[in-house]
């Protein structure tokens, strides 16, 4: 009994010293989760699978739709019904419940880009829905029935940069409009994989509702500039591009995903390229963003600039998505501005992980020179050194986003004449 006893209060230590050591991780280490089986399908409308559609969020990969379940609910009353499948094939039924206002949209993303996935979207009611789709008495909000396109790896789904609400057979648009819906609003969403032995797939959801931004641009003595004035998402996509007028002031309205960083850039040819970050988050009662007060530093000799959001992954050298454009800015500024010779620094966040990597810091730096390079930048214009955790923003960084700060690289003048 002893032993038993004494084995077990060992057990209980080591367990607790491991329980330990991984509260006390290091800042940026990650324990990766043991990754999870494929998500389940239904192929019958009455048994969809239930998914409350968050701000951004996604769901699968799944199972591979295999038949049409007990029920063919689906069938084309002619050859060109842009209503309806054909027949069901390989069909997944989904049923969507809404937790916002705005515009829904969601790509369907196959595992395999070969196999061809339409679609269609129905109101939902309640369970006589799905007779009522049985029986061709409800007709679909949206359809796509378009042939894969290669282009895009077989992705299809609803985008508001799509206007046509029905997509029919043959080589048409991949993507159908976005539907406005709102909050506590259900939708029947079947996928229909026309091959046999294909593959599963993934749903990725968002919304988006149009917003307005209003600023402007001034140099150093605070007066109006002429100006580019780019909006980005967090992927990096161009959502928008417009200039000022010759006081400076710009305004235009957008398309937004809802609780998403946005990357707002302004260049002109005599001041150094600035960065702003706006969140959808922050929008309340009003869809606007009003008065952004941009400064565009001159540019000079020996000075450094500091671009705000070129910021990498912990422990990593590789870029955030939604750093890129920034380095597209730099490029722009650097291809105006011919005798324009910089020095790339870059930085590393060490706040309370000891990550004083110097060799870090360099790769970082090398990042943006490499990429400036492949946006046709000479080598011979550019160099580039690391400084570690020399200069932290944040020298005790108290959450993700300061030592995401801290994760940088910032650009030095050496000569502008």
């Amino acid at each position: 009994m002893k032993q038993k006893t004494w084995l077990r209060v060992f057990c209980i230590l080591i367990w607790s010293m491991a329980g330990y050591a991984q509260k006390n991780t290091a800042p940026n280490t990650v324990n990766p989760p043991k990754p999870a089986g494929p998500a389940k399908t239904s192929c019958d409308c009455a048994s969809a699978i239930k998914i409350t559609v968050k701000q951004t969020g996604h769901y699968g990969p799944t199972l591979p739709p295999n038949g049409f379940g007990n029920v063919q609910e689906i069938k084309a009353t002619g050859p060109y019904d842009k209503n309806a499948f054909e027949n069901e094939h390989n069909s997944a039924w989904y049923l969507l419940t809404v937790i916002q206002d705005g515009n829904l949209e969601f790509d369907i993303a196959p595992a395999d880009s070969s196999n061809d996935y339409d679609f269609l979207v129905y109101p939902y009611k309640d369970s006589a829905t799905c007779d009522e789709i049985l029986n061709h008495k409800l007709r679909p909000e949206r359809s796509n029935l378009s042939r894969t396109n290669a282009a895009l790896k077989g992705w299809t789904g609803l985008s508001v940069s799509s206007q046509k609400e029905f997509v029919g057979k043959g080589i048409n648009d991949s993507y159908s409009a976005s539907l406005v819906v709102k909050k506590g609003e259900q939708y029947l969403l079947v996928l229909d994989n026309v091959y046999a032995d294909g593959k599963g797939h993934r749903l990725y959801f968002g919304y988006k509702k149009e917003v307005e931004i209003k600023g402007v641009v001034l140099n150093e003595d605070s007066v109006g500039v002429k100006a580019s004035v780019s909006l980005f998402d967090n992927e990096g996509k161009t959502v928008k591009k417009v200039e000022t007028d010759n006081f400076g002031k710009y305004g235009f309205k957008a398309d937004m995903k809802t609780n998403v960083t946005y990357s707002l850039t302004y260049t002109n040819d005599s001041g150094f390229t600035q960065v702003k970050t706006i969140n959808t988050s922050q929008l309340k009662k009003s869809a606007a963003f009003n008065d952004i007060r941009t400064v565009l530093p001159r540019l000079k000799k020996g000075k450094k600039y500091r671009m705000g959001t070129i910021n990498f992954y912990g422990n990593m050298a590789k870029l955030l998505p939604e750093s890129e454009p920034s380095v597209e800015a730099l490029s722009k500024l650097m291809k105006k501005n011919k005798n324009m010779h910089i020095m790339i620094e870059g930085y590393i966040n060490g706040a309370g992980g000891g990550w004083n990597d110097v060799k870090l810091s360099e790769q970082r730096a090398e990042t943006v020179f490499d990429m400036l390079v492949a946006s046709g930048i000479e080598k011979e214009r550019m160099s580039k050194k690391g400084f570690g955790s020399q200069n932290m923003l944040y020298p005790l960084a108290r959450d993700e986003s300061e030592m995401a700060a801290n994760r940088r690289v910032e650009i030095k003048v050496i000569s502008i004449d």
